[in-house]
C-alpha cells in the first residue's frame, strides 16, 4: 500500500511539473485521438459500426472529469466551469454523430410476417394437392374483394403513421391472395387474419 501511494505521488510530481499548456495539449489529443480511432473504425468495419456505443459515453464522462480538473490548474472557477461545459457538448457532438452511423434494428412487424406468410408458403407436389381442401373461388373472391374496398376506405381517413403502413402491408397480403384465386387452407387462415385486423381498425376509426 505504501509502495502504491509512493508511486501515485511520483506520478503527481511528474504530472504537475508540466506546463498547463502541455497538460491541455495531451489531454485533448487523447480524447480527439480516441474519438477519431472509433470514427475511422466505425467507416471501416461493420461490426463496429453496429457496436454499442456506451463505453464511448463513459471515455467521454471521465475525459471531462479529467478536463474539469485540468482547468481548474488554470482558470478562475467561472472559466472552469465554462470551458468544461463547452468541452462536455463538443464531446456530445461527437458521440452523437457515432450513433447516427450506429444502424438501427427494425423488428418485423405482424402484417409483415403474414405477407411473407403467402410468398413463403411451400409448394405442395402435385399428387397429393388433391388432399388439400381449398376455399371455393367465389366465396374467397367475394371476402377479398370486401376486404380491399373496406380497406381502401381506411387508407382515406386520417391515420396514423403506423396504422397507414400497416394497413398498407395488408392490402398488398390481400392483392396477392385475389390475383391467386382459390385459396388454401393456409391462404384462407392469412384471409382470416387479415380481415380480423381491418375489423379493428374500422372498430377504432368508426368506419
Amino acid at each position: 500500500m505504501e509502495n502504491f501511494a509512493e508511486y501515485f505521488r511520483i506520478a503527481y510530481r511528474a504530472v504537475s511539473s508540466l506546463p498547463f499548456g502541455t497538460l491541455m495539449l495531451i489531454s485533448l489529443c487523447s480524447f480527439g485521438g480516441v474519438f477519431a480511432l472509433a470514427l475511422a473504425l466505425c467507416i471501416l468495419s461493420k461490426k463496429v459500426r453496429r457496436a454499442d456505443k456506451k463505453p464511448l459515453l463513459f471515455l467521454l464522462n471521465a475525459f471531462t472529469a479529467v478536463m474539469v480538473a485540468l482547468f481548474s490548474m488554470g482558470f478562475q472557477p467561472e472559466q472552469t466551469i465554462f470551458f468544461s461545459a463547452l468541452f462536455w457538448l463538443a464531446g456530445y457532438l461527437l458521440y452523437g454523430l457515432m450513433r447516427l452511423l450506429t444502424p438501427r434494428n427494425r423488428a418485423a412487424s405482424p402484417s409483415i410476417s403474414r405477407v411473407n406468410v403467402v410468398s413463403s408458403m411451400p409448394v405442395r407436389p402435385p399428387e397429393r394437392q388433391e388432399e388439400y381442401s381449398s376455399l371455393p373461388a367465389a366465396k374467397s373472391a367475394v371476402r377479398l374483394d370486401h376486404a380491399i374496398s373496406i380497406t381502401d376506405k381506411l387508407l382515406l381517413c386520417r391515420l396514423a403513421r403506423t396504422d397507414r403502413q400497416e394497413l398498407e402491408k395488408i392490402k398488398t397480403t390481400l392483392t396477392v391472395l385475389q390475383v391467386k384465386g382459390n385459396l388454401s387452407p393456409q391462404e384462407g387462415e392469412v384471409l382470416n387474419d387479415n380481415f380480423n385486423a381491418i375489423l379493428k381498425y374500422m372498430a377504432k376509426y368508426n368506419v
